[in-house]
């Protein structure tokens, strides 16, 4: 048997699983992953293709997002049609964040330029063609037995992860039920190496009732198109090269095709577990909560979930005396947070499923005559498609609580409880993402005197009792960060820069 006390064990190495050990280097936490594939996703099969902005920016925070800026395409608008015309077109140009738009990224080249990330710090072991057989869980330990090359071994560690997508070996070891969600239909992914006149900037979704369909370009030469199977069609067939090629001919004439990359039809679902933890063993990504494909979040929020979860995991390896309760809060929290992202992607998969004529021309003209003409409404779908207006339910959370002479507010200016920290376009000498990195911030934003703030600051120090690490930030007093107000207010930010609470001067 192969004890390994100073690891976090992985089971997974896709992109949830990689993100959760980069995130657990960064606090200088080890961990072994445990992959049954022998190599990263095939290059032509490029499966979860989208970094949305809050993406970008854990990117960021881990100090990598170069490396995918490099070699990912930026698409900045999503435009909704009706076979006959346009109807709504979104800009991420006008989101508040330092990411404007989505970045294309086949999945292979994701799984490489994070596994490339994770073996640089030193802190990650990555074992391929290693298969878990069946796991058990002490009260102070887990432990797996593995296949790998005809051999059976058995490998023990304090904490343990399923990041093994939604047909999870971890959660179904560990008899954690899954509520599945059907929205009665199958839906076809295709990708394939072409040349046509569409935008490259631009994702399109042509709610067409016949036969919904869409199109994305996501890395040179290639396009991604989606489309409806309809009800009595034939799965098989519907979802082949050549049926697909066919319908591509009958809506871009002109496209020249050179090959198909890869294609796969899915029944349009989506599954949520009871619990995202059993003991010593957490649930992540797909193993937790599997997303629709045709949304593109799926991805996004399981990574999103191994930064919430990675900084709770590694207050544990330190022996945080808080860090079994924090555990609990990340289930909690996740799946609220999975719970309202499958919400939206309920509305996507409704509007897919529309076959009336009269019913899809009442959607076009709301759509065209009253969605496009408001702009607010459209920032807020965007940011919430950017996962930036994402709200945790943290006022019920171990590390929440209102110190005595203090007062709580919900929001505060551009300041959210249980959202990230803000991002102001227009403020160029400050920004509250550059100053967030292991352990919790406090942000001065109300009246401004260096002297005074540092007392208060001092005074909650001993009143709050954070988990870990805190430092304060003094943004200067015109920044657009300071609301205009003539009491002190601070801001309590956790590591993975959601807001815990909003204090006043009572």
């Amino acid at each position: 048997m192969e004890i390994l006390k100073d690891r976090v064990l992985i089971v997974g190495g896709g992109p949830v699983g990689l993100s959760l050990a980069l995130v657990l280097a960064k606090y200088k936490i080890y961990s072994v992953i445990l992959e049954e594939r022998e190599e990263p996703t095939s290059l032509d099969e490029s499966r979860a293709i989208t970094w949305m902005p809050r993406g970008l920016e854990f990117l960021n925070w881990l100090g990598i997002e170069q490396r995918f800026l490099k070699e990912g395409l930026i698409r900045y608008y999503h435009q909704f049609e009706s076979p006959k015309q346009p109807l709504l077109t979104w800009s991420f140009k006008a989101i508040q964040s330092p990411y404007p738009y989505s970045l294309q990224v086949p999945q292979h080249k994701t799984e490489i330029l994070l596994q490339e990330s994770a073996l640089e710090t030193g802190f990650v072991e990555i074992r391929r063609g290693h298969k878990v057989i069946n796991l058990t869980q002490n009260s102070n330990q887990v432990s797996v037995t593995v296949e790998h090359e005809a051999k059976i071994y058995e490998l023990c560690t304090p904490w343990g992860v399923g990041c093994d997508g939604s047909k999870s070996k971890v959660r179904e070891e560990l008899s954690i039920r899954k509520h599945w969600r059907d929205y009665g239909m199958y839906s076809v992914v295709a990708d394939f190496e072409m040349d046509c006149f569409l935008d490259k900037e631009l994702s399109n979704i042509v709610l067409d009732p016949k036969r919904p369909y869409g199109f994305f370009y996501f890395a040179p030469g290639c396009w991604r198109f989606i489309y409806r199977i309809n009800k009595g069609e034939d799965r098989q067939t519907t979802a082949s090269k050549e049926f697909a090629s066919k319908l591509i001919k009958e809506k871009l004439p002109n496209a020249c095709i050179h090959r198909p990359l890869w294609i796969s039809s899915f029944r349009l679902g989506q599954g949520q577990s009871d619990t995202y933890q059993k003991g010593r063993w957490l649930l992540a990504g797909d193993a937790a909560h599997a997303m629709g494909p045709s949304a593109g979040a799926g991805m996004m929020v399981g990574v999103l979930g191994a930064w919430r979860l990675g900084w709770r995991l590694a207050l544990v390896m330190k022996n945080n005396p808080q860090s079994s309760l924090l555990l609990q809060d990340y289930s909690r929290e996740q799946h609220d947070a999975a719970d309202e992202i499958q919400g939206n992607n309920a509305i996507i998969f409704k509007n897919m499923s529309i076959k009336k004529p009269i019913i899809a021309t009442i959607r076009s003209f709301f759509m065209k005559n009253i969605l496009s003409k408001v702009s607010k409404i459209e920032n807020v779908a965007l940011e919430k498609e950017a996962l930036l207006r994402q709200a945790l339910p943290v006022i019920s959370s171990t590390d929440y609580h209102i110190p005595k002479g203090w007062i709580t507010s919900k929001r505060i200016g551009p300041w959210i409880l249980g959202q990230r920290i803000p991002y102001i376009v227009n403020e160029s000498s400050f920004n509250p993402l550059d100053f967030t990195d292991l352990g919790y911030t406090i942000f001065s934003i109300g009246k401004s005197d260096k002297q005074k703030e540092r007392e208060l600051f001092q005074h909650l120090m001993d009143s709050l009792k954070l988990p870990t690490d805190v430092k304060v930030v003094t943004p200067d007093e015109k920044s657009l960060y300071r609301v205009k107000n003539m009491k002190f207010i601070f801001v309590v930010v956790r590591p993975d820069q959601h807001i815990l609470s909003i204090l006043e001067e009572g």
